[in-house]
């Protein structure tokens, strides 16, 4: 099968994938109260069935993880490549032109929440394994499309699926950028407090004053992999006998318990909490699945790129056996979260094509491979 006829395929379904991306961008799938089978209330519920609605239209097998996750699968077999994505959204928020859930179409966009975190990436892999599917391809692996209820308060979903299905043996989650990103920056959140003076000279003494690498802090560390130390979302607050600041570092790799100890040296006389601690994840860039993909990503865009890794949490976090791949290409800023979230429609369907690529040169690799070894 040549990259030409799965890219045909991918067209023929255009506007399918489109109509299926507005149709679950209609629902307003932000948590809401939890009710029974339905841990994270009605809306992302009536998400997840919408989707596997769509898969079984499609003939696909589905399963239902108690409404935590759904997932549908092509192929037969245990082990299989898994995509995780998400149908919930942060909340709405104000300053949209369109209605948030209205799933627009203008200038070459599909504009609303969830447009481009994660509904539309999601079903964009989504149609790109069903491109293989239609052509009538068999796979060797079995994939597993997932659809996420709680990426975005918690990922709570994950945890339970993992707990009561098989891991993927490899896959990726559409909801970071391309091309394979391998590894992931640590994240901590610190807090800062005691009475209202001397936590103001803290915070201006070594973060707001002070360059975002966090040097005046003397934990200013740097790696080739994960960059430089950055400090973000430095945020008041109160407490009983004065304020505190909340701040968070995306660290690269170094040791939390040092950082620790700097920031309460410096923090002299106030409370210092490590309040919360991601640490890294880093797969083996040069191991033969990060290589398949980030090769398979150069083959479908015509382009030379390199594995690299972010700072943004997704589901990498918790399932241990995927990584970040798209939708974001290269120079593009990020507008997820933000009103008038859109994704261009020439971008879903170029994601669906590199997923399909992509899907093709995994699905179709021996059953007993070793997906971690060495390329």
């Amino acid at each position: 099968m040549t990259k030409e006829e799965i890219f045909d395929q991918v067209e023929r379904r255009k506007q399918d994938l489109i109509d299926d991306v507005c149709t679950m961008i209609h629902i307003d799938s932000q948590r809401k109260e939890s009710q029974i089978g339905m841990p994270f209330g009605s809306g992302v519920d009536e998400a997840l069935h919408k989707a596997l609605e769509i898969c079984q239209r499609e003939g696909l097998v589905i399963g239902n993880a108690d409404g935590y996750m759904g997932y549908r699968q092509w192929g037969k077999g245990e082990n299989h490549i898994g995509i995780m994505g998400h149908l919930d959204v942060v909340d709405i928020g104000e300053g949209w032109d369109d209605p948030a859930f209205s799933a627009a179409i203008h200038d070459g966009r599909i504009w609303g929440r969830g447009a481009l975190d994660n509904k539309g990436p999601l079903f964009a892999a989504f149609y790109g394994m069903l491109a293989l599917k239609d052509l009538g391809i068999v796979p060797n692996i079995p994939v597993r499309v997932i659809f996420g209820t709680n990426e975005e308060t918690g990922m709570k979903d994950c945890s339970y699926y993992l707990q009561h299905e098989k891991e993927p043996l490899m896959g990726f989650t559409p909801d970071n950028k391309f091309p394979a990103v391998y590894g992931k920056k640590g994240r901590a959140v610190f807090e800062v407090s005691g009475e209202v003076k001397g936590v103001i000279k803290f915070a201006n003494d070594y973060l707001l004053n002070a360059r975002s690498n966090g040097d005046r802090l003397g934990i200013a560390y740097k790696d080739p992999r994960f960059g430089e130390m950055q400090i973000r979302s430095k945020t008041l607050f109160q407490t009983q006998d004065g304020i505190g600041i909340r701040f968070a570092l995306s660290y690269p790799d170094c040791d939390i318990n040092d950082v620790t100890a700097k920031i309460s040296s410096a923090a002299d006389g106030l409370k210092t909490v490590l309040a919360e601690d991601s640490p890294i994840l880093a797969h083996d860039p040069d191991s033969w699945f990060v290589q398949t993909v980030n090769h398979a990503y150069e083959e479908a865009t015509d382009t030379k790129a390199e594995p690299t890794t972010t700072s943004g949490g997704t589901y990498m976090n918790v399932c241990p056996t995927i990584i970040n791949y798209g939708p974001s290409f290269p120079g593009q800023n990020g507008i997820a979260h933000q009103p008038n979230e859109w994704m261009d429609i020439e971008d879903l369907v170029k994601c669906a094509k590199i997923y399909a690529w992509t899907l093709y040169k995994l699905c179709m690799s021996e059953s007993d491979i070793d997906p971690w070894k060495k390329a």
